[in-house]
């Protein structure tokens, strides 16, 4: 149990692995009490002696509203058996302040964020204890359990207490009931994810389930290598079943370990505690100190834009940024190297059609980057990478018309490919990397690589100038 009292000044916004790491142990293990939610609960807790309290305490917050007076509606803990121990949101929010500790706040419907948002609004001045607010705002497959309105959430707690952390995460449901293949957290729930917090300032908290996590290692260490307010829980009850806990015990030992928590069923808890520490490796996949960032602003209502996390880099939505490689180049260079791991993701429910022939990555080789008003640069060398398999290079400088200025390609349609651009200019050109078409199609970068080299080397040229030589990956 935890024993560590908790000293946090009122009005202070907490990074959400501080939030909690502070308060585990060194497995990352945080005990919550779970489901307090009535005054037998609650009287509990005071009662424990202070080393067998939890340092978080959980509660679960529903919209009642009364049969007589159907405009009146109270915010109500989720109900116990016995009616006199019912207990409101206010009455609750009044006796954990006391307790000075980390209040987990479960929102259970979209009708009761604003009531709980007021409640904690108005009672600011009493909190000194850290504050998480989490909602299910994602469906889990063959769940009942309705969803909470992301936006509403998102954007309440933004408005009303900024200081919170925001907890996200998955309806519940019997993970028995679901095939093993569908047991991931795949990348297209890593950009469903993403679309929503990418402009959220607010410490940010992802529960996963054990099940889930144990097979999504390089999605989680994306998400963690984004910014250092991320952390992620990773929860289990007894219907979990892991045969191979490897990838989970590389997660726990590796770069990021200090921002991801267990609170697990206790059989699974032994288990960890019992796994071997692996060897952290960083890998340096992406480098964003080596490139900058542009974006446009964008009138479409998809979030669009770049995502940056020591893992790669996600284009989203429609084409309105692009980065900018800022590699020093030798005094003498004669070869440039751009090479990639390339991720297509569509969206769940958008249709295959000829406007899909649009959607891809765009490499784009220019002498100078000069007054750029939008991510489609009209001069230079370009590059493109199609979701269909398309390839295409086209030199749009050249003046002479005695060679050949475009040569198209087509490559079997996989959702992954790796490429390798090999440029051998007279003088080196600046690098832009963009995508194109519009918010049906998103981009993963994995291990974004630019180099250039002083040496001589023997290259087989496309256009007298470039060649781009392109791996197929399925994915």
């Amino acid at each position: 149990m935890i024993t560590a009292e908790l000293r946090y000044r009122s009005g202070t916004r907490v990074s959400s692995a501080d939030l909690w790491r502070n308060e585990t142990n060194t497995n990352g293990d945080v005990i919550i009490a779970h489901g307090i939610n009535s005054w037998p609960a609650l009287l509990d807790q005071f009662n424990r002696p202070a080393k067998e309290r939890t340092a978080v305490i959980e509660g679960d917050v529903f919209l009642y509203k009364q049969r007589k007076h159907r405009n009146r509606a109270i915010p109500l803990m989720k109900a116990p058996s016995e009616v006199t121990d019912r207990i409101t949101f206010k009455e609750w929010l009044q006796e954990v302040t006391k307790l000075k500790k980390i209040m987990k706040i479960n929102v259970k419907s979209t009708e009761v964020i604003r009531p709980v948002l007021q409640y904690l609004l108005a009672a600011s001045n009493d909190i000194s204890s850290p504050v998480v607010l989490h909602a299910n705002i994602f469906r889990s497959p063959r769940s009942i359990e309705p969803v909470v309105d992301a936006q509403e959430f998102i954007e309440g707690t933004q408005n009303y207490y900024p200081d919170a952390t925001i907890s996200i995460g998955w309806t519940k449901n019997n993970i028995t009931e679901i095939p093993l293949h569908h047991r991931t957290f795949g990348w297209r729930e890593v950009f469903r994810l993403l679309s929503l917090i990418k402009n959220i300032q607010q410490a940010i908290m992802i529960l996963l389930r054990l099940s889930l996590a144990v097979h999504s290692i390089e999605e989680i260490t994306f998400l963690l290598g984004i910014r250092d307010t991320i952390a992620v829980v990773i929860w289990s009850n007894e219907n979990d079943v892991i045969k191979d806990w490897t990838p989970l015990a590389s997660l726990r030992s590796g770069i990021y370990s200090q921002r991801v928590l267990f609170d697990l069923d206790a059989s699974h808890r032994n288990i960890l505690h019992l796994l071997p520490a692996v060897s952290a490796q960083d890998n340096g996949q992406f480098d964003k100190n080596l490139w900058r960032t542009i974006e446009f602003p964008y009138a479409s209502p998809t979030t669009s834009g770049i995502i940056s996390s020591n893992e790669g880099v996600v284009f989203l939505g429609w084409q309105n940024a692009f980065l900018i490689s800022l590699q020093t180049p030798p005094v003498f260079p004669t070869i440039q190297r751009v090479s990639s791991k390339l991720v297509f993701v569509k969206k769940r429910h958008y249709r295959d059609s000829d406007k899909n022939e649009k959607h891809g990555l765009v490499i784009y080789l220019v002498d100078k980057v000069v007054d750029v008003q939008s991510p489609n640069i009209e001069y230079g060398i370009k590059v493109f990478i199609g979701y269909k398999g398309q390839i295409a290079i086209e030199n749009r400088d050249t003046i002479n018309l005695e060679y050949q200025t475009k040569a198209i390609g087509q490559l079997q349609k996989e959702n992954c490919y790796y490429f390798e651009l090999i440029d051998r200019p007279r003088k080196l050109r600046n690098v832009i990397v963009s995508k194109t078409g519009d918010g049906g199609v998103d981009l993963l970068l994995q291990e974004l690589k630019h180099s250039s080299s002083a040496t001589k080397s023997v290259c087989i040229a496309l256009l007298m100038i470039l060649s781009i030589r392109i791996l197929l990956f399925t994915y």
